[in-house]
């Protein structure tokens, strides 16, 4: 299973996945064939929990603003604890 967010335009999409493992040490793959450079695809197979989801959008967001993306800073882990809060708790972490 994955998750797939679309790019601001104006960043080099491409450059997303290798700054977000090295710089930040959160793995996620890019587009392929024509969404290459336009997405960024997080996978969350496997053992994962809610800290694990608002880790990866931190990172994201972090890469983007790197590459010269303006977003407000920790506007996507916000909107995650929002709906964790919502429903009650963070998700306990979970087996795929």
């Amino acid at each position: 299973m994955v998750t797939a967010a679309s790019l601001p335009g104006e960043i080099d999409g491409a450059k997303v996945p290798k700054l977000m493992r090295d710089r930040y040490g959160v793995t996620v793959a890019g587009g392929q064939g024509r969404l290459k450079g336009k997405i960024v695809r997080i996978a969350h197979c496997g053992y994962y929990g809610g800290f694990d989801i608002v880790i990866a959008l931190t990172a994201l967001e972090m890469a983007l603003r790197d590459l010269g993306a303006e977003l407000e800073p920790g506007a996507g882990a916000a909107a995650a604890q929002r709906v964790f809060a919502e429903a009650g708790s963070v998700p306990e972490p979970v087996a795929g």
